[in-house]
């Protein structure tokens, strides 16, 4: 008798939290059309211009930012000169805003000028290697999102004068290592390196749902209103998925 009580209970509690973590998300492998070799070294971070037809992303090897097309194609390299380079976002006015890990800078970039404005974000990270590793801007409200990586895994969110709003710990998954903000739906998209995931997310980091993916060191994502692009920096290829609906 005991042991049917016992068995009881391990069995209602297995199937509340089964679907308790369903509530939260549910993983699902993403849909694979394409994959595109890109001639950048170490790509990492990506973003995308407003009508979805360009992509940018920045090389971990180089410190440059490159435009790219859908397929990969290099069209063209900036003259920018960084230093860390980990993420890049489409700003406005022929502006980029790219992410300085090591430093903790957020770099405004005029791709049309060359000029470069560097703001400096005043936030605690136990390491400088596990800083912020990618940007995201809202278009809907002017605010800007960033991201450290690990160490703690962090979404901070940013005034258009770049000081903080609010700081969000992230806990689902090992690392952070993309961010796109979804402006049709109003929320992140958060990749994960370590996980595999591509994660969507609310403005404050809270899990809505998980989508796996098979690509090793995913380090940045776009995602457009069919399309997803994912970038690989240790195989320098872009990888095209479907959007799930």
């Amino acid at each position: 008798m005991k042991h049917s009580i016992l068995s009881i209970i391990i069995t209602a509690f297995l199937f509340i939290s089964c679907n308790s973590d369903n509530e939260v998300s549910n993983s699902n492998d993403l849909e694979l059309l394409a994959s595109y070799a890109i001639n950048v070294p170490e790509p990492s971070g990506l973003s995308a211009s407003l009508d979805g037809n360009i992509l940018y992303t920045v090389s971990d090897e180089t410190a440059k930012v490159y435009k790219l097309s859908l397929t990969g194609n290099v069209l063209q390299v900036f003259s920018y000169q960084g230093e860390d380079l980990e993420g890049v976002s489409v700003y406005t006015n022929n502006k980029l805003l790219l992410a300085e890990e090591r430093s903790k800078e957020i770099i405004v970039f005029d791709m049309i000028t060359g000029l470069k404005v560097n703001h400096s974000i005043n936030y605690e990270n136990t390491s400088s290697n596990s800083g912020i590793e990618g940007v995201a801007y809202n278009q809907n409200d002017n605010t800007i999102f960033i991201l450290n990586e690990k160490d703690p895994g962090k979404l901070i969110r940013l005034r258009n004068d770049f000081s903080i709003i609010a700081e969000y710990n992230l806990s689902f998954a090992s690392d952070y290592s993309g961010i796109f903000h979804d402006t049709t739906l109003n929320l992140l998209w958060i990749v994960s390196d370590q996980n595999k995931t591509l994660n969507k997310c609310t403005l404050t980091g809270e899990l809505i749902e998980r989508y796996s993916f098979n690509i090793t060191q995913a380090e940045g994502v776009v995602v457009t209103n069919n399309k997803i692009y994912i970038i690989s920096d240790a195989l320098e290829r872009l990888y095209e998925f479907n959007k799930p609906e």
